[in-house]
């Protein structure tokens, strides 16, 4: 009688109880470990006319053909942990210009190399602490500062580093140590800069539509031969600040970076500072024109003999973005005030427009060129700070690839060239050569 009722029961509840469903088919999970290869071919021709203001010989006029080629391996033993390794060959061809014509190191040439090669984990035992160990480039928000400046031929900054993750849903944040590599251009990639650079970058992604990226940069060089206004010493030049990009309503979209410096550079206190901010308007319509107007500001030194060191460093930033396309200028010292307008006629194509003014901010300081090196100063101050005018014309488009055998190859196609042409002020006038300067590129990229 009990197995009966039993019986009875199980039957009542499979009638009252929903049919059963079929769940959906899951695609099948990626195959671990994977190995990806990949890489990409840049060449890119740039004519040169009247660049005497970089201290090229009056009248100087050049043609350079420039080849980049980057082999990449990527072992992803699990989705969080992988093996990286990157080669890079670059070449240059050129008139007048050889190989042995920029030591210490090249920024055109530097024959088949170790770029990359890195381990990296993240998530550890399923928890928010990671690492990334070996030889990296490293890049943050606007590349301001840390950025590797993908724009020269050889690449700006390569760092051999350890990073450590700690990565949660309030807050991404890493820390940094490591030190710069010295390109050679015939050899091995086996010296660094004499300096170490350290750092914490923090991310809080939870205050969307902001993005608010907090920010700590120590550049450190104890050897004792850092040259200041007071007499040599070591370096140590502390950078604190954050970067903020947001869309706003009505179309508009805006970003900044702000940054302090504090600390020693040689035997001089160092007190430093500077800003960027550029805002923007998406219009939604014919062409999808976006018009924009941006400043940078970076601080310099007002007396050149009071011990007290107020030129902003660039940090471990790019510079390629910014301050105009002939790259005429490091983020120190110096004004921009920046206007221009990028339009698209076509899908994938983008043309744009910049006009850049150009000032000192300090009379008495240098013009610093993009190495962070002085090109031209006037300690009297009486050459004024009207450094010139830039303007540069660019146009980008994506050739469309599709499933074509082509496609099968090649992951992206992208052809680039520009135009950049320069007006020097007043004070490039009263310091030396300053006829206007030229500047033609046209650019193919392949990725495969």
């Amino acid at each position: 009688m009990r197995t009966r009722s039993l019986a009875l029961l199980a039957l009542l509840a499979s009638i009252a109880s929903p049919p059963h469903t079929i769940a959906a088919e899951q695609p099948p999970p990626p195959d671990f470990p994977r190995l990806d290869l990949s890489g990409s071919l840049r060449t890119r021709y740039e004519y040169l006319d009247n660049f005497t203001i970089r201290r090229c010989p009056a009248d100087q006029a050049d043609n350079l053909l420039l080849t980049r080629l980057r082999l990449e391996a990527d072992l992803i033993l699990r989705p969080d942990f992988r093996l990286y390794t990157q080669l890079q060959d670059n070449r240059f061809f050129s008139q007048d210009f050889d190989v042995h014509d920029f030591p210490p190191s090249n920024p055109y040439e530097n024959r088949l190399d170790l770029r990359q090669a890195f381990i990296e984990a993240k998530h550890l035992w399923e928890g928010p602490l990671g690492f990334k160990i070996g030889r990296q480039a490293i890049s943050y928000a606007d590349n301001r500062i840390w950025g590797p400046g993908d724009w020269g031929n050889t690449g700006r900054y390569v760092w051999d580093a350890a990073k450590l993750y700690y990565h949660t849903d309030l807050v991404a944040l890493d820390a940094i140590a490591g030190e710069r590599v010295l390109p050679n251009a015939l050899e091995f990639d086996g010296n660094h800069y004499p300096y170490q650079g350290y750092g914490l970058y923090a991310t809080l992604p939870q205050l969307k539509p902001l993005t608010l990226d907090l920010f700590y940069a120590l550049k450190r060089d104890a050897h004792q031969t850092t040259k200041g206004e007071s007499g040599t010493s070591d370096l140590n030049r502390h950078t604190v600040g954050l970067h903020a990009k947001s869309d706003l309503p009505y179309g508009f979209d805006g970003n900044a970076t702000a940054a302090y410096q504090f600390g020693n550079q040689g035997k001089d206190d160092v007190r430093a500072c500077a800003f960027a901010g550029e805002l923007g308007y998406q219009i939604e319509e014919f062409l999808r024109p976006r018009p924009y107007a941006a400043i940078s500001y970076a601080s310099g030194d007002s007396n050149p003999a009071d011990g007290r060191c107020e030129t902003f460093d660039g940090v471990f930033g790019a510079i390629d973005q910014y301050y105009g396309r002939m790259n005429l200028l490091a983020w120190m010292n110096m004004i921009d005030y920046q206007c221009g307008v990028a339009i698209h006629p076509a899908n994938k194509l983008t043309l744009s427009a910049d006009y850049h003014r150009f000032m000192l901010a300090e009379s008495k300081d240098s013009w610093y060129y993009g190495t962070g090196n002085s090109l031209r100063r006037d300690k009297t101050g009486s050459a004024g700070r009207d450094l010139g005018q830039e303007i540069d014309l660019t146009a980008k488009y994506d050739v469309p690839i599709g499933k074509s055998r082509l496609g099968k190859t090649l992951r992206k196609l992208e052809l680039m060239a520009g135009y950049g042409h320069f007006i020097p002020g007043h004070f490039i006038k009263r310091t030396g050569p300053a006829g206007d300067a030229d500047w033609v590129f046209a650019q193919v990229t392949l990725s495969f």
